[in-house]
């Protein structure tokens, strides 16, 4: 019987999409290089795990790239959730399950900077427990993520519904032992494979 509800933040609670942001605010002929040195660079999964500063990688990088793009670039690479605004759907929907007597869980890959931001996310002051990967070294969908955020909170994984945009992290769920969802911005569709689930509210 699922008991807890278990959700991803980039995708699922804010609006985390590197591409929207690329296209908003630099000129095209920027876009390759900023795909590959910002916005699609694995750098970024070293920042989430802990494992790297992006102050020192701002310094290596900016150099290399267009002049025009560099204080932007400074700004995004420093905190980026100015860029990712909160689904304010999500908020009652939390408000929903918590009502009807389900715990609800943060188990995010994210930087150091989440903790100056997170009371910034409405919904995630209504989560019973964050597991936020930087704190542990530990990235989705490695498995002993999955094991970690378990034991850190005392929870079954048989009892756990996870909630994530990226198919990848949702088969490291699965293959724990956990239920899942892979959301892609679609909120009937989510409340739909809860009800499968057998999750009532």
């Amino acid at each position: 019987m699922i008991k807890n509800i278990v959700f991803d933040m980039g995708g699922v609670l804010i609006d985390f999409n590197f591409e929207r942001t690329m296209n908003e605010c630099f000129a095209p002929e920027h876009h390759d290089i900023l795909n590959q040195l910002v916005f699609k660079n694995p750098v970024w999964r070293e920042f989430d795990a802990g494992l790297r500063r992006t102050d020192d990688y701002t310094a290596e990088v900016l150099p290399k790239l267009p002049p025009e793009t560099r204080e932007l670039i400074t700004e995004m690479l420093s905190d980026f959730y100015d860029y990712m605004p909160p689904f304010p759907y999500m908020e009652d929907f939390i408000r929903r399950l918590k009502s009807a007597g389900y715990k609800v869980y943060l188990l995010s890959n994210a930087t150091p900077r989440f903790f100056d931001r997170y009371l910034d996310i409405p919904a995630i002051s209504l989560m019973d427990g964050m597991f936020v990967s930087c704190l542990y070294k530990l990235l989705k969908p490695q498995p002993e993520i999955y094991e970690a955020f378990c034991n850190k909170f005392s929870l079954k994984a048989e009892e756990c519904f996870f909630i994530d945009d990226m198919p990848e992290n949702i088969k490291g769920a699965t293959d724990y032992g956990m239920s899942g969802f892979v959301y892609k911005k679609d909120l009937q569709a989510l409340e739909a494979a809860l009800r499968d689930a057998g999750v009532s509210f």
